[in-house]
């Protein structure tokens, strides 16, 4: 009982740390918001803009890739210094579709390519740097298929960069296409709103090492180059450029007034999936930088904890499922609970909501709604709860592995409707989350039946989270089965 009641303060004491640090990393925000923002250069005269290549990779995206071809091709940019590469790696009728609107915008005198991959070899990572060897621009701007950047954004992003040979990189924020189509999509969207209206935002403007999304962004290609180039070790290519980049000595921008309309996953599945991706890419970015930030001579101590702790968001939820787990024998023992740090844990749990609340009202003050749509919190905190065991799983598999399958993130429009032979799956089977959800059902009985009414309460968090997103896994499977049968052709 002595190792359990040290290995449950242990897990307690570092979930409350990150709590700490997700309270200050709001504070700074508090901090930062009303000062000016940073003085931007204007660009040169027409005549002098510099060359940008425009990247779009994708992987079977049916549904969305010709509408971000169509918004890549519309960006205001002089066309002989504008170059757009579709980097393709689709094995269905996707790269049909890319290469009709490819050849469309072609025919409009756009420089516009189509490169397809019979093989994804280093997956989106590997099609990046591929799509580099033959890229001609000084600047990089990156979309994923599910994106619809405004004719504008290289003109109000380029700015950045000028005059400021340092800068390697420009984040801008994202929007959603499709959050007002589904209560998980507007759940999710709260998330997306706190990491760019607070995190983003106070990590850049306090000087705290900050991360390229992946997407909605402009690289300066010498810093891609100088950094090292785009590696596979890693299943979030984005996060390991952009702390190489850090370490040694780019530095980046962000600009939140510039923002990017996307579209959240559709299903259980795809959020899974995708959460799953950035936990296990996470923890790999953990384990290859966590020494590097450390030693870093030019880095304070403040920018080595922010970074260090940024790395390690997804691993609370390997300390989340350690200490449902150990409640039960914990309960069990009758007096154990008593002399344990459970206070601990509703510190923890203070820095996420206040976060999301903040980020909320800095977005939807002035039109009256930010109260209305933090009505989907509890929504958000079920889910959140729920995929602790898929993103633990994906943790301590990118903790001991490099590498691995980039699973895609199916994307449709509107964030609503089925996914015809699109399947996504995480990295825990439903199975052992309803297994877990049982677990924690007995656990809070046995806690509601010593008194602990409020860890009762805490247990039925994971119940539901748990339970709910394995049998709605369950549910899609079945769907997507049923579905396959019926697309099958008549033998």
């Amino acid at each position: 009982m002595i190792v359990i009641a040290i290995l449950y303060s242990l897990a307690a004491a570092l979930l409350a740390l990150y709590g700490v640090y997700v309270l200050a990393v709001t504070a700074q925000y508090a901090r930062f918001r009303r000062r000016p923002s940073p003085l931007i250069r204007p660009m040169p005269d027409e005549a002098t803009l510099p060359t940008v290549t425009v990247q779009a990779p994708m992987f079977n995206e049916r549904y969305v890739a010709g509408r971000v071809i169509d918004a890549l091709a519309a960006l205001d940019w002089p066309r002989d210094r504008l170059q757009i590469q579709v980097l393709d790696d689709s094995d269905d009728d996707t790269t049909a579709i890319a290469r009709a609107r490819v050849d469309f915008h072609r025919r409009r005198g756009i420089d516009i390519v189509l490169i397809h991959r019979a093989q994804r070899d280093g997956y989106k990572a590997g099609a990046l740097a591929h799509g580099l060897k033959t890229a001609r621009g000084e600047f990089v701007a990156i979309f994923d298929a599910d994106f619809v950047p405004a004719p504008d954004f290289l003109r109000r992003l380029l700015p950045y960069f000028e005059g400021d040979p340092s800068v390697g990189f420009v984040q801008a924020r994202w929007e959603h296409l499709g959050a007002s189509q589904s209560a998980l999509a507007r759940a999710q969207a709260l998330v997306v709103d706190a990491h760019f209206v607070v995190e983003q935002f106070a990590r850049n403007r306090a000087g705290w090492p900050m991360i390229f999304n992946g997407s909605a962004g402009v690289w300066r290609r010498a810093c891609i180059e100088a950094s090292g180039g785009w590696q596979v070790d890693t299943l979030c290519e984005d996060m390991d450029l952009s702390y190489r980049a850090a370490l040694a000595g780019w530095r980046c921008a962000y600009a939140p007034e510039v923002a990017v309309p996307q579209e959240e996953p559709a299903s259980i599945g795809a959020l899974k999936s995708q959460h799953a991706r950035w936990a296990k890419g996470g923890a790999q970015c953990l384990r290859k930088h966590a020494a590097s930030i450390l030693a870093a001579p030019n880095w304070s101590i403040p920018q080595k904890a922010a970074g260090f702790a940024y790395l390690f968001g997804y691993t609370t939820h390997v300390l989340l499922v350690l200490t449902m787990l150990l409640w039960l024998p914990l309960a069990l023992d009758g007096q154990a609970l008593r002399h344990l740090p459970l206070t601990l844990l509703g510190l923890s749990g203070l820095g996420a909501p206040i976060e999301l609340a903040v980020a909320q009202w800095a977005l939807h003050r002035r039109d009256g709604t930010w109260l209305q749509r933090l009505a989907h919190m509890p929504l958000l905190l079920v889910i959140g709860f729920g995929v602790a065991l898929n993103n633990a799983l994906a943790v301590l598999s990118g903790l001991l592995m490099r590498g691995g399958e980039f699973r895609r993130t199916p994307k449709v429009k509107g964030s609503a409707g089925p996914i015809d032979g699109y399947q996504a799956r995480g990295d825990a089977p439903a199975g052992f989350e309803i297994g877990l959800a049982l677990y924690a059902l007995v656990a809070a009985c046995v806690m509601w039946s010593t008194g602990n009414l409020a860890s009762a309460a805490f247990l039925l968090i994971y119940v539901a989270g748990l339970g709910g997103l394995g049998i709605g896994s369950l549910i899609e499977a079945v769907r997507a089965d049923r579905l396959r049968v019926m697309m099958r052709p008549n033998e």
